[in-house]
């Protein structure tokens, strides 16, 4: 008895410091982001929103509710900031659409094991992820406007 008192409690103790650890992560990256210029900026925002996907999902496995959808806002908010950046500097928009492709299939993961009154803020998040990413392509892609000349 003792003995699966202590697994259990070493368990846990092993579950809360990954938990310490990955929001130590999160923290670093977002201040990684906002201390870098320009295309990388951009890119270092994608990759934290895809990161926090999985934190999202972890917070929705656990009942958690209110955190995921707060973290799901997050994940809009920082895609939202790669896209703005990425379109204004036209620097890094390949790695910055890929990891935003990511975010979106992860979302549309996670979209599929939520309750159905947890479904639609998620859709709606990942639906403006896919809008985000059609924006980069489109200025990849796109030929340059040309001035027109009134004669």
């Amino acid at each position: 008895m003792r003995m699966k008192t202590t697994v259990a409690f070493c368990a846990f103790l092993l579950l809360a410091l990954a938990t310490c650890a990955a929001q130590r992560t999160i923290e670093s990256m977002k201040e990684e982001a906002d201390a870098a210029q320009g295309g990388q900026r951009a890119k270092l925002y994608a990759q934290l929103a895809d990161t926090l996907v999985g934190v999202a999902s972890q917070q929705f496995s656990q009942d958690d509710d209110q955190a995921g959808q707060a973290t799901v806002q997050d994940i809009l908010k920082y895609t939202e900031q790669a896209r703005e950046i990425c379109l204004r500097t036209r620097d890094k928009m390949k790695a910055t659409e890929i990891l935003l492709r990511s975010t979106q299939r992860k979302l549309n993961s996670l979209k599929h094991t939520l309750g159905v009154d947890d479904r639609p803020a998620v859709d709606k998040v990942e639906k403006q992820v896919e809008q985000y990413r059609q924006d980069i392509l489109e200025a990849m892609f796109a030929p340059p406007k040309k001035d027109k000349e009134k004669k």
